[in-house]
């Protein structure tokens, strides 16, 4: 009785590998082929990928010493030091969410209207933690901020006692809570930061303002 052959790898698998070697090939050649050879750009890539693998791509699954670990571990495989400053290192994702909507953003949303809610969360200093009463104020205004069919949420976090990336981790944390517990969908809310505070010694530099913007219907 002849034994039957063991079976391989599903065929998909072997297409899937061919195409991340074929990636890897050309992300190689594009490295070898530059003018101007930087380990520390390199290892920020590879940082930045791993973190995106490790988290699905999502905001929230790795805390900010998870991702820094990472970057360390990877600028020792090139034979470099830790960075200096852990408040400088942000993630691809991080760095493209940060800034306030941009001019093109805004003149794409135009005619609309807006529906503002300024300090719908509040911070302890230096912190990004949502406190008892912004959940309970944020339980409150939830169905208000809630969008609809053609509306974007914007969060504007504000941070006058740290540094931009802790404004941004403000607006995100009332986003991922929205999301959470009101299922907020995710593509209709924007988490930002003020690149420049306001001058306002009160809460309100360590709050996450919202803008409701539910587009007109006119035509320019």
């Amino acid at each position: 009785m002849e034994e039957e052959p063991e079976k391989g790898a599903p065929a998909w698998m072997v297409s899937f590998g061919d195409m991340m070697t074929l990636i890897l090939t050309f992300f190689i050649l594009l490295v070898s082929m530059s003018h101007e050879q930087q380990a520390g750009l390199i290892a920020k890539g590879v940082g930045s990928f791993i973190v995106a693998m490790r988290s699905f791509g999502l905001d929230g699954v790795l805390d900010a010493n998870e991702q820094f670990a990472i970057f360390d571990e990877i600028r020792i495989r090139f034979n470099l030091p830790p960075e200096d400053d852990a408040e400088r290192r942000t993630t691809h994702i991080e760095a493209s969410s940060e800034e306030l909507v941009r001019a093109t953003l805004a003149k794409g949303l135009r005619p609309h209207d807006e529906l503002n809610q300024p300090t719908i969360a509040t911070f302890r200093e230096g912190s990004s933690e949502l406190t008892e009463d912004s959940v309970a104020y944020l339980d409150l205004l939830a169905q208000t901020l809630k969008p609809g069919n053609g509306q974007v949420l914007i969060l504007e976090g504000h941070a006058s006692d740290g540094p931009r990336l802790l404004a941004f981790r403000r607006a995100a944390a009332v986003r991922k809570y929205l999301i959470d517990e009101f299922r907020f969908r995710p593509e209709r809310v924007e988490a930002r930061a003020w690149v420049e505070e306001i001058d306002d010694p009160g809460m309100g530099t360590r709050g996450v303002d919202a803008r409701l913007i539910t587009p007109s219907q006119e035509n320019d």
